[in-house]
């Protein structure tokens, strides 16, 4: 697995060069799987003016991954329809990952669930989500590397129900493209990641957006992959943890089937998950 970290800005084309460098980087060391962060693509910008360009910008993930014989998610992107192609009411649009295989094929979307609504002490204080994006309705899990694989963003990282039905459709890794701020993610991104592979029984891998963006806001970087006993296997450390960078770590099968098998909590839950992602 390969967790790209970016500084994303306003300049889409700088964004896309810098992000096609580390995939080929993340091909180059041998990864299987790499995953962008939430708006790689641009982070602050004119979403609607951005979600114009979702065409080309799902052409360029599919040539990056047939290109480079690998599978990608394209972490977020804006979208202006619907899965099922009804368009979405102005000013908002979705937030969309993008799974693109090495055949050249897109074989999974997901629309990012929760919206950060919240009030933080940095220098942005007040983030609505809900102002500029929609929400999405389905949970999603897809196949990549080998991998039942369970599509997630950001956010989504707070919500342990979400990561329950997604492991409950069989996903043995979630991944969560993050921009993660640098307030909440000293706090909790560490802890929230390794809770949610233990509680799971799965591996856990955060790509994060990292350091400033602007004069208001910076993202916490230290991408890591957790494996399903809560280990940190690979991560961002040192002077790396908070610049751009590729993480690579293994997810090995025999780790996630003993797990499993010996502590097999995804088994052992007595509650039902109902809720909008059965919709």
């Amino acid at each position: 697995m390969a967790a790209v970290q970016m500084t994303s800005g306003a300049d889409t084309d700088a964004n896309l060069r810098a992000a096609g460098e580390a995939l080929a980087r993340a091909a180059e060391g041998g990864a299987e799987l790499a995953v962008l962060p939430e708006n790689f693509a641009g982070y602050g910008v004119d979403y609607r003016a951005l979600g114009e360009r979702y065409g080309e910008l799902c052409g360029w993930l599919i040539e990056r991954a047939r290109t480079l014989g690998l599978w990608v998610i394209g972490g977020s992107i804006p979208a202006l329809t619907r899965p099922g192609g009804e368009p979405v009411p102005a000013p908002r649009v979705r937030t969309r990952s993008v799974l693109a295989g090495p055949d050249g094929e897109i074989t999974a979307l997901y629309d990012k669930l929760h919206l950060f609504d919240a009030d933080v002490s940095d220098r942005q204080g007040r983030y609505r989500e809900s102002d500029v994006f929609e929400p999405g309705e389905q949970a999603v899990v897809a196949t990549a590397a080998g991998l039942q694989v369970g599509l997630a963003i950001c956010y989504d990282l707070r919500f342990p129900l979400h990561a329950r039905v997604l492991a409950d459709r069989g996903a043995g890794l979630i991944v969560y493209p993050s921009a993660f701020t640098a307030t909440t993610g000293a706090a909790h991104w560490a802890l929230l990641l390794r809770a949610c592979a233990v509680q799971n029984g799965c591996y856990v891998l955060g790509a994060n957006q990292c350091g400033r963006h602007s004069e208001t806001r910076a993202s916490f970087g230290h991408s890591m992959l957790v494996d399903p006993w809560g280990r940190v296997v690979a991560g961002a450390e040192g002077d790396q943890a908070d610049r751009p960078g590729v993480v690579f770590g293994t997810v090995d099968p025999a780790v996630l089937d003993q797990v499993r098998s010996g502590l097999p909590v995804h088994t052992h839950q007595r509650f039902k998950v109902n809720g909008p992602y059965d919709l």
